[in-house]
């Protein structure tokens, strides 16, 4: 069987017992090396500061999570959310006055029998503008 050569390291009491709070129940030499690892792995340097370096990290991390919200909100929502000039209350009063108009001349024309010449023209004019009216070339999309 192999040892492993030791080396002692001197540090002050404080430090002692902070190390041995942290470690728990590891050996001081494996919570040693589990920190030189972490240090290497994560390319932390213990004697600079991190701040800045995680403060640039996180605030990427939020523009990249801003890019993503703003593609879902280009790509799905604005599909799913109806044109404005579908609802605008300008083309519903419009269509609403019309079909009023429609509604009250077909009742005369009704009311009255037998169509004469000007009331045919008068019914001719009616069923273009219900044409009009429900033609979907009206309607966005």
């Amino acid at each position: 069987m192999q040892t492993k050569i030791t080396k002692t390291i001197r540090v002050s009491i404080d430090v002692k017992q902070h190390l041995d709070e942290m470690k728990g129940s590891v050996s001081a030499s494996e919570f040693i090396e589990t920190m030189l690892s972490y240090f290497e792995r994560n390319g932390v340097d213990p004697r600079t500061s991190i701040n800045g370096k995680f403060k640039t990290l996180e605030l990427q991390g939020i523009e990249r999570i801003i890019k993503i919200i703003r593609a879902i909100e280009k790509d799905k929502i604005d599909k799913l959310l109806p044109a404005p000039e579908a609802h605008s209350d300008e083309l519903l009063d419009r269509a609403d006055k019309q079909v009023t108009q429609l509604k009250a001349e077909v009742e005369r024309l009704k009311q009255a029998g037998a169509p004469d010449v000007e009331d045919r023209r008068k019914l001719g004019q009616v069923v273009r503008l219900l044409e009009n009216a429900f033609d979907q070339k009206n309607f966005k999309k």
